[in-house]
């Protein structure tokens, strides 16, 4: 009975959630499109012209749609830590006859819908923009549905361990410039992993310790064919062993901050 009560708070509290976050979307898709719409025409055509091999594009558009998640961590975790800092709502789901750990999954949850929602909406509109240039036959539909759910669960848990890891407004701007940014740019987003083994492998093995790395590498194995690419199955252990340590760290750091029990 315990389970099912607190199943039905779970679900109350991601469904307030869910329709807290409807408000943005429509802006939240429009962005998308804008900035990878961009992104894609100077890659995938514009780039063609200085030298850039022919199939970069589609491999732009893989790192593209594996990244989508993290974009959103900055603009989720200044609302909620807004809501810390202020009217601090989330500290009235705490009263609430359910452990800590249930409001924080339902957090995670939401965050993890609403990106996978934008990653989804994604690849129509990539196919569109890249037209011959990315093919559905290469698309491995199971692999790319598991590493969308593993990505995107990882930016949600991420998300909560920014939030407590930062804790107050006045060190915003910390999370882009010491998390998101060196992640990103070194999570093999503009290249591939092979490539830098080839050129440093010291460098190439840093940079598994960036959980980024098998995100870019494992949905570019789902979309593009696994040639060239860090095996699938090892990106989706990888990012299991990643979402496990970020959601203890983020927990720890959730506790110290609200000082829940």
């Amino acid at each position: 009975m315990g389970c099912l009560r607190f199943f039905g708070i779970f679900c109350s509290l991601v469904k307030t959630n869910l329709l807290v976050a409807r408000k943005g979307v429509k802006d939240q898709i429009f962005n998308l499109y804008i900035w990878s719409g961009i992104t894609l025409m100077i890659m995938g055509y514009l780039m063609q012209q200085f030298g850039l091999m022919g199939g970069y594009g589609a491999f732009q558009f893989a790192s593209i749609v594996s990244v989508v998640g993290l974009f959103e961590v900055y603009n989720a975790s200044t609302k909620a830590i807004m809501d810390i800092d202020g009217d601090r709502n989330i500290s009235y789901y705490l009263t609430l006859p359910a452990r800590p750990a249930t409001v924080l999954l339902s957090m995670v949850c939401s965050y993890a819908l609403v990106s996978m929602m934008l990653t989804v909406l994604l690849l129509p509109f990539g196919k569109l923009v890249l037209y011959n240039n990315f093919d559905w036959a290469n698309v491995s539909w199971f692999k790319f549905i598991v590493m969308a759910i593993l990505a995107n669960s990882f930016f949600a848990i991420f998300i909560v361990a920014m939030i407590g890891h930062v804790g107050t407004m006045s060190k915003m701007r910390n999370i882009w410039m010491r998390f998101i940014w060196p992640l990103w740019f070194l999570g093999c987003y503009q290249f591939s992993w092979q490539a830098l083994y080839a050129l440093s492998a010291p460098f190439s093995y840093l940079l598994l310790c960036n959980p980024i790395t098998f995100v870019t590498e494992g949905m570019r194995g789902a979309l593009l064919g696994q040639a060239g690419f860090l095996p699938w199955a090892i990106c989706c252990g990888a990012l299991c062993f990643y979402i496990t340590i970020y959601w203890f760290y983020g927990y720890y750091k959730m506790k110290r901050l609200l000082d829940f029990v």
